[in-house]
């Protein structure tokens, strides 16, 4: 069954119409995704690679994330596309909100958390995700660089990522400079 999404006007309002996944957006109108950045303790970033069988940026690396299906709220996306695409649950509880943002015909509401994973515990789907691994900041510059990395999430989410990541890391060093 086709994923039904609901259609927003061009300032993230809900229109009360609706569309099925795969069909055109109408000129005008919006649907609305969800992603959520995933860093853990030692301030690496879970990122994804797309599977090939992907028909939208095929074999690239990504955060989590997916489209908001109709009467979902973002968040209950961002908890079911963690599941299905990784087989794992986040603390929801933790998650936190940065910012929405508009690309193409899409908003995204975009998040962030900080939970550590084991890899060796997810069970990627197989139509979405080919492989996991842990990232260091600078090296998904790198990747995005190269191209190889979904395009436009990142350049929304870097600043905010390098100040969350240099603050832990002045934290841990600061706290490592008085024992």
């Amino acid at each position: 069954m086709s994923e039904i999404w609901d259609l927003l006007d061009e300032n993230g309002n809900n229109t009360g119409k609706t569309m099925q996944k795969g069909q055109m957006i109408p000129e005008g109108l919006y649907h609305l995704g969800a992603d959520v950045w995933i860093l853990n303790s030692e301030n690496k970033i879970l990122i994804q690679k797309r599977s090939p069988k992907k028909k939208l940026s095929p074999n690239v690396w990504a955060m989590t994330g997916g489209s908001v299906i109709k009467g979902e709220t973002s968040l209950e996306t961002i908890e079911r596309e963690t599941r299905e695409e990784l087989g794992i649950s986040l603390k929801m509880e933790d998650i936190k909100f940065i910012q929405r943002f508009k690309e193409g015909n899409v908003f995204i509401n975009t998040y962030v958390i900080r939970q550590d994973i084991d890899l060796k515990e997810i069970v990627m789907q197989e139509d979405e995700v080919c492989e996991v691994k842990w990232a260091r900041f600078t090296e998904i510059d790198d990747i995005v660089k190269k191209g190889q990395f979904i395009e436009g999430r990142w350049k929304y989410v870097r600043q905010y990522m390098k100040e969350l990541v240099e603050k832990d890391e002045m934290y841990s060093f600061d706290a490592s400079r008085n024992e």
